[in-house]
């Protein structure tokens, strides 16, 4: 059973705290670990293709429009089910559903599911 002190929970947050930080502030927290940062980096690099996807799902707001922190999740959710791919998909979406309650608004949750959730159903790559 996941915790909210799961390491890789605690490690999504971290990737999602520094997502949105930059879309401020263009430089990276200088505490972040090694992992989180070459995956942060991974995200920023693949961001044009991340966010062309979240725009294609989003029926209401483009990337330009939504919550910033929604967006963070979101960058984060896609690029863990379209490039990362180490996670089953169910978790990936679950993980971001629990960000969004924790960190977003009272929609966000539905939202970031809504958008995962048609990722999945729509893309042709394989989500077993």
């Amino acid at each position: 059973m996941k915790t909210q002190q799961d390491p890789r929970h605690q490690r999504r947050i971290a990737i999602m705290q520094a997502l949105y930080s930059i879309m401020y502030q263009p430089t990276l927290p200088p505490e972040l670990e090694q992992d989180v940062l070459t995956e942060v980096e991974e995200i920023v690099r693949r961001k044009t293709e991340i966010n062309a996807a979240i725009d294609s799902y989003a029926t209401s707001f483009t990337t330009e429009k939504m919550s910033r922190i929604d967006l963070a999740i979101l960058q984060l959710g896609v690029y863990e089910l379209l490039f990362d791919k180490k996670e089953p998909f169910r978790v990936v979406i679950d993980e971001a559903i629990e960000l969004a309650k924790e960190f977003g608004s009272s929609n966000s949750q539905k939202f970031v599911n809504g958008i995962l959730g048609h990722l999945i159903v729509k893309d042709p790559i394989n989500h077993d």
